[in-house]
């Protein structure tokens, strides 16, 4: 893979550019070479969307694929790291939030503010802008439970639009907009509550997620979309009697049957691959279920949008 540096010497000169193994980005320790461009200046912009470039936010949500990307990788920075309070509405605070924040961090502002909502988000790792793009959510809420207006770029566009939370047609890990778009900003509209059980409602998510879920190890989260409410797709793989099965270095967890884990952080791109098509391919021929990918892939097999009917055997 031949990585590319496809910016001009005065972006590089105001923004950090440098050639990056994508494994040191992501949550999966997974990920082969790009030119990674960290965008701390927001008059540079303009030349990003120029580039046909991949966006990356905390890498949590996401498989690479060992050889990596001849497309250039563009981290939101110093210009999208910011969250404030920004007057009221109707009797609701608004919190003016950059993509490039910390969503960890903005639930802390809020809780510590009075302001309820976003600690049923607690756990979940992420930026805001990751957040956003596939509204990110736990049993409790999705990211997009509190928004009001969000500030995208959309595909085929060159700048920037706010565009109001009731035009997003949102739904289960998704944002309702097209693919490709990319999220620079939001304002949140949070009603009032008292601080010592927001911290508190925070600390028993977070808790209850550490005890059913390998946070300790890598990976990239949950690997799938539930089938259903009724079956979830930890479940599911449980039934199927897959937990613990190992390819290479990855392997489903044994904690949480929807992990797919690293953990001696030597796994290959390929090994998850393979795990994937068992699983989808078991799910499909044993239960007639069609299991969706939640994580998405770069330079990755297209078998993994495949139909699981269409897998072969390994």
């Amino acid at each position: 893979m031949i990585v590319q540096a496809p910016f001009s010497n005065g972006f590089a000169c105001r923004n950090r550019v440098q050639v990056q193994r994508l494994a040191e980005l992501t949550t999966f320790r997974i990920g082969g070479p790009a030119t990674v461009a960290v965008l701390d200046d927001r008059s540079d912009l303009s030349e990003v969307l120029e580039r046909s470039a991949r966006w990356l936010g905390k890498g949590a949500n996401l498989l690479v694929g060992d050889e990596g990307l001849a497309q250039p990788v563009v981290r939101l920075g110093r210009d999208f790291d910011f969250f404030r309070l920004a007057g009221t509405r109707e009797g609701r605070s608004i919190v003016q939030v950059g993509a490039a924040a910390d969503l960890a961090k903005v639930i802390s502002f809020t809780i510590a503010n009075g302001l309820a909502g976003p600690e049923g988000l607690a756990g979940v790792p992420a930026t805001v802008g990751g957040a956003l793009r596939m509204n990110a959510g736990t049993v409790h809420c999705w990211t997009l439970d509190f928004v009001s207006r969000v500030e995208v770029v959309l595909p085929g566009r060159d700048r920037p639009e706010w565009i109001e939370r009731a035009a997003l047609p949102a739904a289960y890990r998704n944002s309702g907009l097209p693919a490709g778009t990319v999220f620079l900003g939001c304002e949140l509209e949070l009603a009032p509550g008292d601080p010592v059980a927001l911290k508190e409602r925070g600390a028993k998510l977070k808790k209850a997620k550490a005890d059913s879920q390998p946070l300790a190890l890598p990976s990239a989260g949950c690997v799938f979309k539930n089938p259903s409410k009724e079956l979830p797709a930890g479940k599911l793989i449980d039934g199927l009697g897959l937990k613990g099965t190992r390819i290479g270095g990855a392997e489903i967890s044994t904690v949480h049957a929807n992990f797919i884990v690293n953990p001696g952080r030597d796994a290959a791109a390929m090994d998850v691959v393979r795990l994937v098509r068992r699983i989808r391919r078991t799910a499909f021929r044993e239960r007639g279920v069609v299991v969706e990918m939640e994580v998405e892939a770069w330079a990755c097999p297209e078998e993994l949008r495949a139909h699981p009917s269409e897998l072969g055997d390994d």
